[in-house]
């Protein structure tokens, strides 16, 4: 399990942030990413299906991407 903390600029909806992410389809099935947003911080959890872990900066990434496809003004800060 990895745990990552994302401040964001802007207040973003779950809904929105989760329908942004299952939308990429670079992002690998075998990740199962859970989203906790208390205000502007997200909690991120990543679980895998296998015995592999998602680089950081990859999944810094394509975590940013999603956050901009709902909001595109949103500067992510990372924790």
């Amino acid at each position: 399990m990895q745990k990552f903390i994302a401040e964001v600029s802007h207040l973003i909806d779950k809904d929105a942030l989760e329908t942004s992410w299952q939308s990429d389809p670079t992002i690998n099935p075998n990740f199962k990413v859970d989203f906790g947003i208390v205000d502007r911080r997200i909690l991120i959890t990543v679980e895998s299906k296998v015995e592999d872990r998602w680089r950081s900066e990859s999944f810094y990434n394509a975590f940013s991407s999603a956050v901009r496809r709902v909001d595109r003004t949103c500067n992510v800060r990372w924790l």
